[in-house]
């Protein structure tokens, strides 16, 4: 685990700082300052991980804060991966949601082995999705 990273849920997020991390990623690589602002906004929490003043991991929750949380857009800059800012992103958002009935995030196939390792498993039905055209 790393010691030397700031891990903060109450340090703001710097909208243009998060719009690099989003760009190293396939999903979220053309979201706009603006719709990121707004999204930072609009988060019930958000998890910012710091080396000095460089953002260099993000993960943030909406949730009713009782029964559901979706854990959502978690990413850590390609040039920090494999130093377990991850696991360390994921342990202490699971332990900010303890106490919450069903925490639900979605993933690329290839991260189910990771994500399983903090108990998250397949559903058993279908997950069913509708994409507006923005």
């Amino acid at each position: 685990m790393s010691t030397r990273y700031i891990y903060s849920f109450t340090e703001p997020i710097n909208p243009e700082q998060l719009m690099k991390l989003f760009e190293q990623t396939g999903w979220a690589n053309t979201r706009s300052p603006l719709d990121v602002q707004q999204m930072l906004d609009r988060c019930h929490f958000t998890l910012g991980v710091w080396d000095d003043d460089h953002l260099i991991g993000f993960a943030r929750v909406i949730t009713d804060d009782r029964y559901r949380a979706l854990i959502d857009d978690v990413v850590v800059d390609s040039a920090y991966r494999g130093q377990g800012i991850a696991s360390e992103m994921l342990e202490k958002l699971l332990k900010r949601m303890q106490h919450i009935e069903a925490i639900m995030l979605d993933c690329a196939p290839e991260l189910e082995g990771f994500y399983g390792r903090f108990g998250f498993m397949p559903k058993d039905c279908s997950s069913l999705e509708r994409k507006n055209a923005v």
